[in-house]
């Protein structure tokens, strides 16, 4: 049994797919961490050979590896994970295979939490590593269209106090292992994006706080020529509505679907003008999705209803969910600025 000043133990659930170099620098910088207890369960997608390539450069008795010959999404990843972990781990954390820790990040999240026991969710300070000296995201709270109002593409300096948030990035998120299986894990419908939004969602549904770490630095690979890839668009768009439709109160959920659907077909009409017929098809066919399993997505929300501890009064009163659409704007803004940014970038290289 461990006494009162033994660090408890942390597992740490690292999501891979079809790839090994990111995950080798990832795993490189856990293990140079100054924490003294903890695990790496590497939970895999696709990649050849994973379990003999880390063995052979690792070889250390602290990291495991799940691996899958199929695609099975980050949702189901994180899930696989947790259940995999050690029953003596008091903490998870959840990260993404292109992230490089810190070596006191993870002391300065347990240290954190062991502080302030009704923090459910705790997330990193998670740096772009390619957008240089900017953040990457942190859900500061949720807009009516269901948008993030976010850290996304701001001066990293700016964020140096930790204060509340309404949902973490599973970059690289810490939460405590009972309160994950007593808020039923992560939903493994998403397959992937927004999973970490309704697992924070419904921790605070718990009456769990949700909070943001500034002194846990994390450092995260920013993807940015992917955000208007298909599957993106159509797994961003279907789980903002999943996420709506599960947890917010009747009225509410009825305002926030209807503002979603507006812009959405808006986004449609452009992009068909921009003749990207693709990637407007992502819209139209996670709306077709979510009408053809509404009977089991009623299903879950009638059982996040029932469990629920704190009304949306709260979340409008802090500002964690608001009526505007200030996170809509203000991240389009940020897209349109970096997209801008980088087209200059370029055309300045090839003259």
């Amino acid at each position: 049994m461990k006494s009162a000043s033994t660090p408890p133990r942390v597992s740490v659930i690292v999501v891979n797919y079809k790839s090994y170099e990111p995950l080798r620098l990832c795993l490189r910088s856990i293990l140079e961490s100054d924490y003294p207890d903890y695990e790496v369960i590497v939970v895999d997608s696709l990649t050849q050979n994973i379990e003999s390539k880390v063995r052979e450069e690792f070889n250390d008795p602290r990291i495991k590896v799940i691996h899958f010959d199929t695609n099975i999404g980050a949702s189901a990843s994180h899930n696989i994970g947790a259940l995999a972990s050690d029953p003596r781990s008091k903490y998870l954390i959840f990260m993404d295979n292109d992230v490089i820790v810190t070596p006191s990040a993870i002391s300065q999240l347990v240290k954190s939490m062991e502080e302030r026991p009704h923090i459910g969710v705790l997330q990193a300070k998670v740096v772009s590593r390619s957008n240089n000296g900017r953040m990457d995201h942190t859900g500061l709270g949720l807009d009516v269209a269901g948008t993030w109002v976010t850290t996304y593409g701001h001066v990293a300096e700016a964020f140096s106090r930790p204060m509340e948030i309404f949902a973490a990035s599973s970059a690289f998120m810490m939460t405590r292992r009972e309160l994950y299986f007593e808020a039923l894990g992560f939903d493994d419908t998403y397959f992937i994006y927004d999973d970490d939004t309704d697992y924070s969602w419904r921790v605070r549904l718990q009456g769990y706080a949700v909070a943001y770490e500034p002194r846990a630095i994390v450092y995260h690979e920013d993807k940015f020529e992917n955000r208007l890839r298909y599957d993106k668009l159509y797994f961003g768009f279907r789980n903002r509505l999943l996420n709506v439709l599960k947890n917010l109160e009747a009225g509410n959920m009825i305002v926030s679907i209807m503002s979603i659907l507006f812009l959405a077909y808006l986004n449609i009409l452009m992009l068909c003008l921009s003749l990207r017929g693709r990637e407007a098809y992502a819209y139209l066919r996670a709306t077709m999705n979510i009408l053809s399993t509404i009977p089991w997505r009623l299903t879950q929300r009638k059982i996040v209803q029932r469990r629920r501890r704190v009304s949306d009064r709260v979340f409008f009163k802090k500002g964690l969910l608001r009526r505007d659409l200030l996170g809509t704007v203000i991240m389009l803004r940020a897209l349109l600025a970096r997209y801008f940014a980088e087209n200059r970038s370029s055309n300045a290289r090839g003259q």
